[in-house]
């Protein structure tokens, strides 16, 4: 009894011993790729991401494997003779750890790649094509680890006998399972659909500012079923994918970011519009949120007593046209109330209404006024070039086209001239 005992601590000293070998080993085989990839970073900036992403998993990976091996080769029959059978319910735990760490090693692979692209694409492409490659990676990168997971538990599952027939009735049934499980989600299906339909039609990406159901927020995340968007106040709207291909909705940075913006001012009619219109330009030119584009007042109405003006700026996005729009309005508003406060908006009372003119008095206006207008056209024309004279078409009959019994008077007329008649006895 005390053999059999002693026989036993020593096989298990022996499996932690080949397991603890196992594990040091992967853990320097994950060292020398650590220390691999470190100096291939200073050559490719690029593997920066792939060493962020994989630095974690790939240890965890190297030192369940390692782990495995050794308990592999320390529970063989060569080692532990015949009682290595003992040893299979740990040996099924390794497995089912090392197709796991597989699993988040491969995930963590997909997350580098999306990193690397994204930040290539951020410095050497336009803004527009960056965001819609950076939404298509995240649908392609969501749908791999939903995959690589997917394969890693039916794995997992598979290692187990009992489910492997449970497996194998199953796919007999699959086509019933299909159809039944099509019709119970068919809600989720066509959500699915819709967002992958979002991500690759390039309709909205991720970044964007759009105008869903009256709120101006910011696209955040796009997912395979809804679609995150953040409101300027921090709130967070989650639309399901399906109303962005069913439903119309403004993208203010589909093809670029910068924007126009109008600043509006309802003022008196003595405003001085050229004095409004420098003090504006000057601001305008002198704020750094100014992309340097379109800047310009206009009076754009004049009516109910009042005269609007109309500042129109642009800037490179929307929270700089808000902000910019928000500080011009301010700054015009002091200028107003410090230097031309006689332009303020005002309602006027008339007691006594002004009375017409006698009707001769009107009708001098009249022809002032025409007479003017006349004198200005005709001052117009005496400043105008001299027209050419347009070419006189030449008559039908000269091209041969005309009527036959005048070419015979013309002929007859030439012979004459040419040998006169003598006069008649």
């Amino acid at each position: 009894m005390e053999n059999e005992t002693g026989e036993v601590v020593i096989d298990v000293l022996s499996v932690l011993l080949y397991a603890t070998a196992g594990l040091a080993l992967g853990l320097l085989l994950s060292f020398l790729l650590t220390l691999a990839v470190a100096l291939l970073r200073r050559r490719r900036p690029g593997l920066t991401h792939v060493s962020l992403r994989l630095r974690v998993p790939q240890r965890v990976f190297f030192a369940v494997l390692g782990v495995g091996v050794g308990l592999l080769v320390g529970t063989s029959a060569q080692v532990l003779g015949e009682q290595w059978d003992d040893y299979a319910t740990l040996q099924h735990g390794v497995l089912i750890a090392v197709i796991l760490a597989g699993a988040q090693l491969a995930a963590g692979l997909l997350r580098a790649v999306e990193d690397s692209v994204n930040a290539r694409r951020a410095r050497t492409g336009a803004h527009g094509d960056a965001l819609r490659v950076r939404t298509q990676l995240q649908m392609v990168r969501r749908v791999g680890v939903a995959l690589v997971w997917l394969v890693a538990i039916a794995s997992v599952l598979l290692t187990f006998d009992a489910f492997r027939a449970i497996g194998a009735s199953v796919f007999a049934s699959a086509g019933i399972l299909s159809i039944v499980a099509g019709l119970a989600a068919q809600s989720s299906l066509s959500n699915i659909f819709a967002g992958l339909q979002i991500a690759f039609s390039d309709a909205l990406r991720v970044g964007d500012t759009v105008v869903m159901e009256g709120e101006t927020s910011r696209v955040e995340e796009i997912t395979l079923t809804y679609v995150v968007l953040r409101v300027w106040d921090g709130r967070r709207l989650v639309v399901p994918s399906t109303l962005f291909t069913a439903q119309s909705f403004e993208n203010w940075t589909k093809t670029d970011p910068a924007q126009l913006g109008a600043v509006m001012f309802d003022l008196d009619w003595l405003v001085p519009v050229e004095a409004f219109r420098s003090e504006a330009l000057r601001l305008v030119e002198g704020n750094p949120l100014w992309d340097g584009q379109t800047a310009g007042v206009q009076v754009t109405d004049s009516q109910n007593g009042h005269v609007e003006l109309r500042l129109l700026v642009s800037a490179r996005n929307s929270d700089d046209l808000w902000n910019l729009r928000c500080q011009l309005r301010e700054d015009l508003v002091l200028w107003l109330q410090t230097d031309a406060s006689y332009a303020l908006p005002r309602t006027r009372l008339e007691p006594e209404p002004t009375s017409a003119p006698p009707k001769p008095v009107r009708d001098q206006l009249v022809e002032e006024t025409r007479e003017a207008l006349r004198a200005e056209r005709a001052a117009l024309i005496a400043a105008a070039p001299p027209a050419e004279p347009e070419p006189t078409p030449e008559p039908e009959h000269a091209h041969g086209l005309g009527w036959p019994s005048l070419r015979w008077f013309r002929r007859r007329d030439r012979r004459a001239e040419a040998d006169p008649a003598e006069p008649d006895a």
